[in-house]
């Protein structure tokens, strides 16, 4: 009796304290040289295609075998994987690292079934990308693709029908055609999830953010109440404005504003806006501030030039100075196209060293893009200590959130002030300020409903609550959150979710949603932790927050990207802002200066803030 309790208790203190395990560690350090040698030869491929263009055909070819050898190595390993977190031998970090060793995904399907979902993948996100639509009024032209031509068409167009015929046209052609596909990858999905072990199909669509579907769906929830106040005064707003351009019959009072006009309306906010493209902007005599016409008059009107502005601008907030071989080995992207012509870090296992590629536009895009991109250089650097399995972030776009926090500071007039791409003090002031806040804020107060609404559909269908083409559930969805309703009634005989989802059928949305708040929070942190935001402050408030030069925060980056993914997002977190929660506070405080205004102007001009069901 007494050795059984002696033995129970040495298993107990194992596993509180548990030890390395040398076969594990030996295991363990095979897969990460493997992976490294095989994520750099993927890496390498997409870096050329990027380089030479989609028509690279030996690029594309050498990117599908190197993928297709890393599944054959995932493939091989996955038993002894499944047999050491079994056995639950090893320590914190060993059992750390075979958690994500990398899952098969669809390729624990069988045979047949994986090239069918594949195939169902592949033939929906074609459809998206090239898809052609016939031109209003001309059935014989049928050579227009959504994007540019026919989101050129409805943005200058001032013809109602005209619009909502290609709002129609694209979803019969999206949506409709693609039907029985969306039905059958979801199918085929729930059984991936079980075949990568899995019970609930929606805790796998959560799964690379190390959440339950409950959890998840729990999360989104709770920000999407935090959201409401502001979405609710911002739509009340915006459909005022639509009223007074469209008339009271298609816009009517206390109910969701029309979709294809409101598209129109927010995708004017990203393109590279003028004040008088919005009826009901804070304050027109104000305007906008022209930024890529300051980087010409300011000297910034080459890449390399906005590179080591950038670089310094890193340096000052305490980070490694960047070398400057980075620069002279960097390479221009094939494509100049606007929609895919950016700046990227490329991040290479088995090298000391990163690649960098550029995109020679000099504008206020690229501007701003190009605080993301060398963020990710620091971040790969920084990450770099960490084996080849805890190398990556905690959950996806973790990283870009920290990229775009820094390029939210940079945008801050006080800063754009100091570099002197704006000269008059009265871009700090308050009806400048309001623009700014109204033009960023469609871009994004807006947009996280419409990724809510996204994810929510397809988890609702993975856990069986709905069917997969149940478009009046979708169009009951949208419409509660996001305050949108078709032109015309839409029912199960229609299908408009394919036409929504931006690109993959896979896709999940709710790390981007994550991101986005996190990248607020962060900003808010940063900038309360150095006093350049004060609460309450009229002198400080957090949209004017300039971090340049606190180097403070260089010493709180440096404690939090080494970690990579060695700890589940919520204790880097911890770590980083002394929290492990998500909190919609920060992009909350930073729009409580337009927040104030959209009420006043709502209340004064009789808006009503809600809507009714249709």
């Amino acid at each position: 009796m007494l050795q059984c309790l002696l033995i129970l208790l040495c298993l107990a203190l194992n596993q509180a304290n548990p030890l390395p395990d040398p076969s594990l560690a030996a295991f363990l350090s095979d897969v990460n040289q493997q992976l490294s040698i095989m994520y750099d030869q993927e890496q390498l491929a997409f870096l050329q295609n990027e380089l030479h263009g989609p028509n690279d055909l030996i690029a594309l070819l050498q990117a599908e075998l190197a993928h297709e050898k890393l599944l054959n190595y995932l493939r091989s390993i996955s038993t002894r994987v499944a047999k050491f977190k079994r056995l639950r031998l090893g320590d914190a970090l060993q059992r750390r690292q075979l958690q994500r060793v990398p899952q098969l995904g669809y390729e624990a399907l069988s045979g047949a079934e994986v090239v069918q979902i594949y195939e169902l993948a592949a033939n929906m996100s074609d459809s998206y990308e090239n898809v052609q639509l016939c031109a209003y009024g001309q059935p014989h032209n049928c050579t227009l693709r959504l994007i540019p031509d026919v989101q050129r068409v409805v943005q200058q167009s001032r013809n109602l029908e005209e619009i909502e015929y290609y709002w129609l046209e694209w979803r019969r052609c999206t949506g409709l055609a693609t039907r029985q596909q969306f039905v059958h990858f979801m199918e085929l999905y729930k059984k991936t999830a079980k075949a990568n072990g899995f019970n609930q199909a929606q805790d796998y669509w959560f799964h690379q953010l190390e959440l339950s579907g409950q959890q998840a769906m729990g999360l989104l929830n709770e920000l999407m109440s935090a959201l409401e106040p502001l979405f609710l005064q911002f739509h009340a707003h915006v459909r005022g404005s639509l009223r007074k351009m469209h008339g009271q019959q298609l816009v009517p009072h206390g109910r969701a504003y029309p979709q294809h006009l409101a598209e129109v309306f927010l995708g004017n906010a990203y393109r590279r806006a003028r004040a008088d493209w919005f009826v009901d902007i804070p304050s027109p005599e104000a305007g906008l501030p022209n930024i890529t016409d300051a980087l010409q008059r300011r000297g910034l009107s080459t890449t390399q030039r906005v590179f080591w502005n950038v670089a310094e601008y890193y340096r000052g907030l305490g980070l490694t100075q960047l070398e400057s071989s980075l620069w002279t080995y960097a390479e221009p992207v094939a494509s100049h196209n606007e929609d895919s012509c950016w700046h990227k870090a490329w991040r290479f296992h088995t090298l000391s060293t990163n690649n960098f590629s550029y995109c020679p536009l000099a504008d206020e895009e690229r501007f701003f893009n190009m605080f993301e991109a060398q963020f990710e250089l620091h971040y790969f650097r920084a990450s770099a200590a960490q084996p080849t399995l805890l190398r990556e972030e905690p959950f996806p776009n973790f990283r870009d959130a920290l990229g775009k926090s820094f390029a939210l500071a940079a945008a801050s007039p006080r800063y754009l002030r100091k570099l002197g791409l704006l000269r008059d003090a009265e871009w700090s002031g308050l009806p400048a300020r309001l623009n700014r806040l109204y033009l960023q804020g469609l871009r994004v107060v807006f947009l996280l409903p419409v990724f809510y609404v996204l994810d929510r559909y397809r988890v609702e269908v993975l856990s069986g609550h709905i069917k997969a083409d149940d478009n009046e559930a979708y169009w009951r969805l949208t419409e509660r959150y996001t305050g949108a309703a078709p032109p015309r009634r839409r029912t199960n005989e229609h299908f408009d979710v394919p036409a929504k989802l931006l690109l993959e059928v896979d896709d999940q949305y709710t790390s981007q949603f994550f991101s986005t708040v996190l990248q607020f929070q962060l900003y808010k942190y940063f900038c309360s932790s150095t006093g350049q935001y004060v609460e309450d402050s009229a002198d400080k408030p957090l949209d004017l927050c300039d971090l340049s030069d606190q180097r403070e925060i260089g010493s709180m980056l440096k404690h939090a990207m080494p970690l990579g993914s060695s700890l589940h997002h919520k204790e880097v977190l911890q770590q980083l802002l002394g929290t492990g929660e998500l909190s919609m506070d920060g992009l909350l405080t930073y729009f409580k200066p337009l927040q104030d205004w959209l009420t006043q102007q709502n209340r004064e001009n009789g808006l009503e803030v809600g809507w009714l069901p249709n």
